[in-house]
C-alpha cells in the first residue's frame, strides 16, 4: 500500500499563478484521496503592523479574504467535485506565516504558484518562494507555466550525496503514480573518464533498481565542462522534452540559514517547468511502509541513521 499525499498547503495571493496552483492541485488531491488547505497571509510590514492588527481595517480585509478564498474553493469544487477543500487566514509575514501553517497542519506537500521570471541566474527569487523552499521540512513543488506534461518526464539531478535518497524515492513514487519517465543527469567534475566516475557508478545503480520497480529510466552523464552544470541541465529537460525538475536545494552545500545552493537556485530561477524541491534539512519523508513491496536489492534506498 503506497503512501499517500494527504494534505497539501497552498498558499494563495489572489494572483492567477496561486490560482492555478489550486485548481491543479485539487486534480491531484482528488486522485489521491486528499485535503488541500489554502492559506491567505495579511501581510503586515513594519511599523504597519499595528495599524493593521487592530479595528476595522482588519475585520474588513479578512473578511473579504474569506469571501475569495472561498468563492476560488467553490469554483474548484464545481470542477473537481471530489476534493475536500479547508481555508484559513493568518496575519504576518508570508513565509514565516506558510511554514508555521504548513507544520501545525501536518501538511505533506506545499504548492507555490510562482509568479517570478527571470533570464538571469543571479536574480534573486521571489522572497516568499526564497524562504518556504529553502526552509520547508516538507516538499515544494513549485509551479511554472505549462504543467500538462508533468506526468510524462521528470529530470532528476544528482550528484554523490547521501540526501539523495530521498530524492530518487520521490522520483519513484511519481513515476509509478503516474507512469512518468525518469531522466538521470549528472556531470563529471574531476579529469577522469566518464565510465570510471562514481558519479556514473551512482547513475547506473538508481537506473537499474528504478527499473527493477517498473519504470523507464534514462541517464545522462555529461563531460567536465567550462558550461555551468545547471545550464546543462535546464538544456537538457528542454531536449527531453521535461515536465518537471526534481532537486534537492542542498546542492553545492548549506553554509548559511539564508543559502540556497547556487545550482539548486540557478535551476528555480530560470527552469521553464514545475520545479519539485526536497530541502537536506527535510524530515525523512518515512518511504518504508510506502514502498512494501520495493526492490532494492543493492540497498540504495535503504535508510540509515547517522
Amino acid at each position: 500500500m503506497r503512501r499517500k499525499i494527504k494534505n497539501i498547503l497552498i498558499p494563495v495571493d489572489f494572483e492567477d499563478t496561486s490560482v492555478k496552483a489550486v485548481r491543479y492541485s485539487a486534480k491531484m488531491t482528488e486522485k489521491l484521496n486528499g485535503n488541500l488547505l489554502l492559506l491567505y497571509v495579511i501581510h503586515t510590514p513594519g511599523l504597519m503592523a499595528q495599524f493593521f492588527s487592530s479595528g476595522d481595517y482588519l475585520v474588513k480585509i479578512t473578511n473579504q479574504a474569506k469571501d475569495k478564498l472561498q468563492e476560488i474553493a467553490d469554483e474548484v469544487k464545481k470542477e473537481v467535485p471530489g476534493v475536500k477543500i479547508n481555508t484559513r487566514i493568518e496575519l504576518g509575514k508570508p513565509y514565516e506565516k506558510i511554514l508555521e501553517v504548513a507544520d501545525e497542519s501536518g501538511a505533506t506537500m506545499i504548492v507555490l504558484g510562482e509568479n517570478h521570471h527571470s533570464g538571469d541566474p543571479e536574480d534573486d527569487l521571489g522572497t516568499t518562494v526564497y524562504h518556504v523552499t529553502l526552509k520547508a521540512k516538507i516538499p515544494v513543488l513549485t509551479l511554472k507555466e505549462d504543467t500538462s506534461k508533468m506526468k510524462d518526464s521528470i529530470v532528476v539531478p544528482l550528484d554523490l550525496t547521501k540526501q539523495t535518497r530521498e530524492q530518487l524515492l520521490s522520483a519513484l513514487y511519481y513515476g509509478l503514480e503516474y507512469g512518468a519517465t525518469i531522466h538521470l543527469v549528472s556531470a563529471v567534475v574531476g579529469g577522469i573518464k566518464k565510465t570510471e566516475s562514481r558519479i556514473y557508478g551512482k547513475l547506473k545503480e538508481a537506473q537499474e533498481t528504478l527499473e527493477m520497480n517498473g519504470l523507464k529510466c534514462e541517464i545522462k552523464l555529461f563531460d567536465r565542462s567550462k558550461i555551468p552544470p545547471f545550464k546543462r541541465v535546464l538544456e537538457y529537460a528542454e531536449d527531453v522534452d521535461a515536465g518537471m525538475i526534481l532537486l534537492m536545494t542542498h546542492q553545492e552545500g548549506y553554509t548559511y540559514d539564508n543559502y540556497i545552493g547556487a545550482f539548486a537556485h540557478h535551476i528555480m530561477n530560470m527552469s521553464k517547468v514545475p520545479v519539485f524541491s526536497i530541502a537536506s534539512l527535510s524530515k525523512d519523508p518515512n518511504f518504508s511502509p510506502f514502498f512494501k513491496t520495493l526492490v532494492d536489492p543493492i540497498g540504495l534506498f535503504t535508510y540509515k541513521k547517522t
